[in-house]
């Protein structure tokens, strides 16, 4: 009984390994970089990665393997490759073409059958990957309008945002020109003219400033009345000639000039009044007539 039960265990484990090698899948390219058929493909340091379904890291079948390789021209002439082993993984192979190749021209790679795996496996069958390079010359023009795409893009949008700057300073300087005495005086309760009087004098003073940054010489009335100033280079101002406070329609007294007012005051009205002391006589003389 226990020899009749190995036997059918052994019977199974056969089957199952002649069944696993019977479903093994057969050594084929799996995919590669550039596709078959692909175009645009840079002609400058160009490399093919070709990545097989099988494990191919084998050393001992590197050299075997590299002579599998051939890349042909349109004119069918064979040019030289070098072909390694990528260590990160098992199953790709890099395909490095030694020359720069021509522009906007086809090329075929074939992979003899005669290429092996690490099991042992050969392809059987040749394969090939064609490719087309791309035209740099065209790469160069759209290069080329897109720049300047984007030069004339950068110069729309500048001058947009110069425009918009400009209007908005226009409207704030027309904003400012445009006050309204009348919202403003019920804004504040301050008078109509003491408003109008101080837009003014804000616009004569806003007008002096911009005068001096640009270095005017011209004249500019600060008010109304005579007085002019000018505006000269070394930062100072001239006027026509001094006046007094009340030239502008002020009352206000200092304290000086009134003291002296009132001191000539009482002055003038002793003087109006007069005397009965004699010229000339002190305090004794006086006393001594009296007695």
């Amino acid at each position: 009984m226990r020899r009749l039960v190995i036997a059918c265990a052994a019977c199974a484990l056969l089957m199952m390994i002649e069944t696993a090698a019977c479903f093994a899948l057969a050594l084929d390219i799996e995919k590669s970089y550039p596709h078959d058929g692909s175009t645009g493909l840079s002609p400058v340091n160009c490399a093919v990665k070709v990545y097989f379904n099988q494990d191919i890291s084998d050393p001992a079948n590197s050299a075997a393997n590299s002579e599998c390789f051939t890349l042909t021209g349109p004119d069918g002439k064979e040019l030289e490759v070098k072909v390694i082993n990528d260590t990160k993984s098992n199953n790709m192979v890099l395909v490095v073409v030694s020359q720069d190749l021509e522009q906007d021209t086809k090329y075929k790679l074939t992979i003899s059958g005669d290429f092996v795996a690490t099991s042992g496996e050969l392809l059987e069958t040749d394969k090939t990957i064609t490719f087309s390079t791309r035209n740099q010359a065209n790469d160069t023009k759209v290069s080329m309008i897109m720049m300047v795409c984007m030069l004339v893009f950068v110069i729309f949008f500048s001058s947009k945002v110069m425009k918009k700057q400009a209007d908005k300073d226009a409207a704030e300087k027309e904003k400012e020109k445009k006050v309204n005495p009348y919202k403003v005086s019920k804004k504040t309760g301050k008078s109509v003219e003491a408003i109008v009087a101080k837009t003014e004098k804000e616009k004569q003073k806003k007008a002096a400033e911009e005068a001096k940054l640009k270095g005017d010489r011209k004249k500019i009335d600060y008010d109304d009345d005579e007085d002019e100033y000018e505006y000269v280079l070394n930062d100072n101002y001239r006027v026509s000639g001094p006046r007094p406070i009340s030239a502008a329609g002020s009352t206000y007294l200092s304290g000086k000039k009134a003291k002296a007012e009132a001191a000539a005051k009482k002055k003038a009205a002793v003087k109006a009044a007069g005397t009965t002391r004699p010229k000339k006589q002190t305090g004794k003389s006086k006393n001594k007539k009296k007695k």
